[in-house]
């Protein structure tokens, strides 16, 4: 999807009116698959959007960005310009979840930083492909980096805001991808007018892009309703932290399949900032796999005999006077 995102953007540099596109195929294919797929969505109910308008905010702006950094860099390097998102979740993880990591997660998050920092420093051209070479300007790379930064913060914020998200749809992926298509596409209409898009977006609906545009649109709308649902289930039975690093193996396919189809060029400095954050990603995994798990809560069964289901622990009072155990 970021391929072809990245083919589309070379040509038709309308990064917001490509999200809205790509938001209302996924609309339409929730709509077919309610009617005839197994799964069916709930009615729509404008108590629930309300309360999901923050997550709605953070999934735009975070796409927003995303596409505007991808327009300005290379497709290898779109990895290294959003590699702030590992520590960007930990931070926020902390900061809303009141979660804290383990020494070695943050150490592995310092990993990742570091790859970030010497991939901007160290890499001496961010925009080395042709397609990006088609869009680029005096300070396009710099650019397309401070859109990786923030499109970093607004994935870590979305990844926390999702899983807040799922208590208010009891927990179906497929309800809250339903409301967050629908609403994201009514706030990306807008967007397109303000974001300055429209005189382009004109222009390309009446010349000779318009079927190459919309054929990109199309492919890569299907994608973005696959990785919606992917994106909600990952999250709903992992963490906002360890759904992130399913990033790093995307990440080196991404970018040998840059190199091939774009002619990216790999300088000692990409090279060296992609083997950190994807080291400091695996440091990451092994981390979580280090870390003790709680065991398992004793319950009272006799309790549950009398239709009771109660489960004890430090900070509940056991019936009948019963000591914790």
């Amino acid at each position: 999807m970021t391929l072809l995102n990245k083919a589309v953007l070379s040509s038709t540099p309308l990064p917001v009116f490509l999200i809205f596109c790509q938001s209302g195929i996924a609309v339409v294919l929730v709509a077919v698959e309610n009617k005839v797929g197994p799964i069916k969505t709930p009615r729509f109910d404008w108590k629930v959007a309300k309360q999901l308008l923050p997550l709605v905010f953070v999934n735009v702006l975070g796409l927003a960005f995303n596409n505007y950094c991808l327009q300005f860099v290379d497709a290898s390097f779109h990895q290294v310009a959003r590699g702030l998102v590992l520590p960007c979740t930990i931070l926020v993880t902390i900061l809303v979840l009141g979660s804290y990591p383990s020494a070695l997660s943050l150490t592995a998050a310092l990993v990742v930083t570091s790859g970030f920092f010497s991939g901007v420093i160290f890499d001496p051209n961010h925009a080395s492909s042709s397609a990006s070479a088609a869009v680029a300007s005096k300070n396009s790379a710099t650019i397309g980096i401070v859109f990786g930064g923030l499109s970093s913060l607004a994935s870590a914020v979305h990844a926390v805001l999702i899983k807040r998200g799922l208590a208010l749809v009891e927990g179906s992926p497929i309800a809250l991808s339903y409301y967050n298509n629908i609403l994201s596409t009514m706030a990306l209409l807008p967007m397109v007018v303000l974001s300055g898009e429209l005189p382009g977006t004109i222009r390309l609906l009446t010349g000779p892009e318009a079927s190459t545009f919309f054929w990109g649109a199309t492919i890569t709308g299907v994608f973005g309703f696959l990785i919606s649902f992917a994106v909600f289930f990952s999250i709903k039975v992992t963490s906002p932290v360890t759904h992130m690093i399913s990033s790093a193996a995307r990440g080196v396919l991404q970018t040998m399949l840059a190199v091939y189809f774009f002619g990216d060029v790999l300088s000692k400095g990409r090279v060296i900032s992609i083997i950190l954050i994807i080291s400091g990603s695996m440091l990451y995994v092994y981390s979580k796999t280090e870390e003790p798990h709680p065991a398992p809560v004793p319950v009272d069964h006799k309790a549950r005999e009398h239709g009771e289901d109660f489960i004890f622990d430090e900070k509940r009072t056991p019936p009948n006077g019963a000591h914790n155990v």
